[in-house]
């Protein structure tokens, strides 16, 4: 047992002094007697002193805990220190074990949701709809607020976890009542090596539901062989999609994750009146297929949020006369690949970034793109295309199919800095 008051008398160091480090400092430093703090950023930890009344150890590795409460953005198997950490490995723990194991199950509900592509849309959606019959509900984890940041003392709460590979690779005492996979494709393979470990990862959260749960997948999810046996998961089959009139959500591929939600909600005793009003009043997030402007006849989107090709595809499919803005810091073992029919929509790719050569070689570009290395660049000469061109519909879609940190800070820095150089843009 991990929870708060179990904690109280226990030896813990908290590693990683990030968002979800700090907030888990500032609930157990007043609970937990022995508590030491480490972060490899001297920032981090200079910040951290003037912030918060905190033990610093550097000589951790010398030292003997109870439980290691990990950032789960960092890689313990490529850490400096990382045979301490495997030899450790057991007592590694996250924010969420924590949360989950100090709340009462029997008077909250707890779901989670996780999956490679769309889990903090279809999370957000989550949270929309249920909102709308309890107001008590609370989305935290990966996309909202860290786990421990949150402070309530009402009960018949409902919180969402969205969890990362990353979070449900550390955590060793997660239980739900309800779980869903919405999707597995490549990714985080610098991180977990094989997709196939990957896989069993995201698979994980099925053996956490709590007596009387349910977990979720699609019924043509491409691991259901690997769940046969557990009957406290279903099958979805995809709803019907007539009484949703939301542009956003009626996108082909969505289907799939939004019968995972809507079964969640009906297993939540969701009426489909409300369900279907919170599906049409449902604003997308930033970054994904993000609508920013539009000059006559040429639509700009902002996908930053697709950092691997499998999301890039998701996106291109949807759009025609495609001018794509693409590149940056290829993922390791990412397969870049886009569909044939995908390709026939593109007009003409605009790559930026690192890895420019490698998108060239992957992609097979022989013809039809440009180097422009640098993102503004990109935009002006596919506006430029576009214009001369001049179809009847286009569209200059940012939609990287890599992660950002060559050139910005995340994936959101990079996603603003389209924005604010579209907003800027004008038909001359």
């Amino acid at each position: 047992m991990v929870s708060i008051g179990s904690l109280k008398n226990k030896k813990i160091l908290i590693f990683g002094i990030g968002i979800s480090g700090q907030a888990t400092i500032r609930k157990l430093q007043k609970k937990v007697k022995d508590l030491s703090v480490w972060d490899d950023n001297a920032a981090c930890r200079n910040q951290s002193k003037k912030t918060l009344n905190i033990n610093l150890n550097s000589k951790y590795f010398k030292d003997s805990f109870d439980f290691i409460v990990m950032s789960p953005g960092i890689d313990i198997y490529q850490h400096s220190r990382s045979s301490f950490f495997i030899k450790n490995f057991s007592k590694i723990i996250t924010d969420v074990d924590i949360f989950i194991n100090s709340i009462d199950t029997n008077k909250n509900k707890i779901i989670a949701i996780t999956g490679t592509n769309g889990k903090s849309t279809f999370c957000k959606l989550l949270y929309h709809a249920i909102k709308g019959k309890n107001k008590n509900t609370f989305l935290l984890g990966n996309y909202g607020k860290p786990a421990l940041s949150y402070n309530s003392k009402s009960t018949k709460n409902i919180y969402i976890l969205e969890l990362s590979s990353y979070q449900i690779e550390y955590s060793k005492f997660l239980k739900f009542h309800s779980c869903a996979i919405l999707n597995i494709s490549r990714d985080h393979l610098q991180r977990h090596k094989t997709f196939s470990n990957y896989v069993n990862i995201k698979l994980k959260i099925l053996d956490c539901l709590l007596p009387g749960g349910r977990g979720f997948v699609n019924k043509n999810f491409s691991y259901n062989d690997r769940i046969q046996e557990r009957k406290n998961v279903r099958k979805i089959s995809n709803i019907k999609i007539s009484n949703i009139q939301n542009k956003f959500l009626l996108k082909e591929n969505f289907l799939p994750s939004i019968s995972i939600v809507f079964e969640i909600l009906k297993f939540l005793n969701i009426s489909n009146k409300l369900i279907f009003k919170s599906f049409n009043s449902f604003i997308s997030l930033p970054h994904r297929q993000e609508l920013i402007k539009k000059i006559k006849n040429i639509s700009f989107i902002n996908d930053s949020k697709a950092t691997n090709f499998d999301s890039a595809n998701f996106s291109l499919k949807h759009y025609q006369n495609i001018y794509w803005i693409a590149g940056g810091l290829a993922k390791k073992n990412d397969k870049a690949r886009i569909d044939i029919g995908t390709k026939k929509k593109i007009v003409g790719t605009y790559l930026i970034g690192k890895n420019i050569p490698l998108f060239k070689q992957a992609l097979n570009m022989k013809k039809n793109y440009i180097i422009c290395k640098t993102l503004a660049v990109a935009i002006h000469c596919a506006f430029k295309d576009a214009k001369r061109n001049n179809f009847k519909n286009s569209t200059i879609l940012f939609s990287p199919a890599a992660a950002s940190f060559d050139q910005f800070k995340n994936f959101e820095d990079r996603g603003n800095s389209y924005k604010k150089i579209v907003k800027k843009l004008k038909n001359v």
